[in-house]
């Protein structure tokens, strides 16, 4: 079984270097990580961390800087999980130590810190990572919070208030807000705050009760038993993905050692994959798909030399693999070379039609190539592999048949999407998009995606809702509002530091500006247009001699 190409495309290599003098000058700032007793651990739990620890042991005399600091990093979340906090401390340390200018090892270090009881650490922690990046929201409400703990409200309001201009949407940083109000008695603040958050994110009802506190702060009686009776027991939300990346367990691996890499790499384990790949090769030097898995693997890692040599003598021992096949396809795209590239993709597709990854590849060569039909069909045939059409393979679908001059089609493939899956808010959006620029569009599905974008905005203001709606408003003539919300897609994209969407957004500002309504749903330099060629990740440059 192949990897899946969608994960290697998306995840993050560990560049290798053999350079054992810089490594040990790295380790100098670094502490020894403790080995804790694992004994009062559930089976499960100890043998993950005993894994997560050999597979570090093994791959740390390889890495400097950055790689280096994303390996303790690795740890101390493995550390974390089993709740061993003390260890997971010092391998967030190092991590800092190696990446200082890296802000999520600073930030994930506060939040062992403060599951430590160690306040005074965390905030120092919270205020460096702040200071590095101060997009990230939780940053900073982590922050607040560590100094509403330490008794400094006042400097927890203000952190909060002077947020609140660039991040309208998060209900959660306006009701963190009012919270820290009613503790100073600022009682019509926080009932201002909180009805923001409330208007933000309606279903957050937990907020009523701090409502009904403010207005008994105010001594309004009635006012505060009228929020009471509204009062629920749901949050405002917030969304973490580095936190619930550290305490989120690897997969439950099963199957032969090869099987479990495979499983290890889709959950975007590369490290782990690697040493469970090595076992096959020990084993066996000629396994195939072993040396193909492998090939993948380093070409992704800037191995190039080294990807090469596996996956040809993968091929050597078994031409008509179709795995071994797409591995050297894989290398050679990783190497820049599309053509040879393509020529092993459909070597591979030729031998096993049904494998999936082959098939998103294909298209994708098909789309930069300027074969729109040819794409189509390889985009279908992957869908009739998969259980469930993704959101990400219609885009694909609908691409082609944009750039084939069907737009038409696109429209009616979505349309009977929408039926089994109507409160599908991002294939609704794709809806939106291809209703408010297909000129086979009928008048009645043009207000209809105002109105579904109307309500997605509502619901999620992010850019590229932001984006769909100044669509479906420029595809009513309303290019006044179309500017609004796309200056909002806009600047969404430049505060993420997304400059290829930033670019794309403007020239779209720039058909609003001039009244014309795009013939694209999505800009031309879009991915779905133009698929990126996968490309290996190079490795850190070597620190410069004292």
């Amino acid at each position: 079984m192949p990897m899946p190409i969608r994960v290697l495309i998306r995840c993050v290599a560990f560049a290798l270097l053999g350079a054992l003098p810089l490594v040990a000058a790295a380790e100098a700032l670094v502490k020894p990580v403790p080995n804790p007793d694992t004994s009062r651990l559930a089976p499960d739990a100890a043998k993950e961390l005993s894994e997560a620890r050999a597979a570090f042991d093994k791959v740390k005399v390889d890495l400097i800087g950055e790689d280096l600091a994303a390996a303790y990093a690795l740890l101390g979340a493995a550390f974390a999980r089993a709740g061993l906090n003390d260890a997971a401390a010092v391998a967030f340390y190092d991590a800092a130590q190696l990446a200082p200018k890296d802000s999520r090892w600073l930030y994930l270090r506060g939040m062992i810190a403060r599951n430590l009881k160690q306040d005074a650490e965390a905030r120092t922690d919270f205020e460096a990572a702040l200071a590095l990046d101060k997009v990230y929201l939780p940053i900073r409400l982590r922050l607040a919070d560590t100094l509403t703990s330490q008794g400094d409200l006042e400097g927890a309001r203000k952190l909060l208030d002077a947020a609140t201009a660039d991040f309208k949407t998060q209900s959660a940083l306006f009701a963190m807000l009012g919270r820290t109000e009613i503790k100073q008695k600022r009682y019509d603040a926080a009932i201002g705050h909180l009805n923001e958050a409330l208007k933000i994110e309606p279903t957050a009802t937990a907020l009523y009760k701090d409502i009904a506190e403010a207005y008994t702060g105010q001594g309004n009686a009635q006012a505060a038993k009228d929020a009471e009776s509204k009062a629920g027991p749901d949050q405002p939300s917030l969304a973490d993905p580095l936190v619930a990346g550290i305490y989120q367990r690897g997969p439950s691996l099963h199957g032969t050692p090869l099987e479990q890499a495979e499983q290890l790499v889709a959950a975007g384990q590369l490290l782990p994959a690697r040493a469970k790949i090595d076992e096959v090769l020990k084993a066996n030097a000629d396994d195939v798909e072993a040396l193909a898995l492998a090939a993948r693997l380093d070409g992704l890692m800037s191995k190039g030399e080294v990807a090469q040599s596996e996956a040809s003598h993968a091929l050597k021992l078994k031409p008509d693999s179709a795995p071994a096949n797409l591995s050297q396809g894989v290398v050679y795209e990783f190497a820049g070379d599309e053509n040879n590239a393509y020529t092993y993709y459909q070597r591979s597709a030729k031998l096993n039609p049904k494998n999936a990854d082959v098939q998103l590849l294909l298209g994708n060569a098909e789309m930069r190539r300027g074969r729109y039909a040819d794409a189509l069909a390889h985009y279908r045939e992957l869908a009739t592999l998969t259980s469930s059409e993704s959101v990400e393979l219609t885009g694909r679908i609908a691409a082609a048949q944009v750039a084939a001059g069907h737009c038409g089609d696109a429209l009616a493939h979505v349309n009977e999407l929408l039926t089994k899956r109507a409160q599908d808010g991002d294939l609704m959006q794709v809806f939106v998009r291809l209703a408010s620029t297909c000129p086979a569009a009928k008048p009645q599905e043009k207000s209809m995606a105002l109105d579904y974008a109307q309500a997605l905005y509502k619901q999620r203001p992010n850019g590229a809702d932001s984006a769909a709606l100044a669509l479906a408003e420029a595809a009513q003539g309303k290019f006044d509002d179309a500017q609004k919300y796309q200056a909002e897609a806009i600047y969404a994209a430049v505060r993420a530091g997304n400059k290829a969407v930033a670019d794309m957004q403007r020239a779209t500002m720039q058909q609003f500006v001039a009244k014309t309504v795009p013939d694209r749903p999505w800009p031309a330099e879009h991915p779905y247009f133009k698929p990126p060629r996968m490309e290996a990740v190079p490795p850190p440059a070597a620190p410069a001699k004292n």
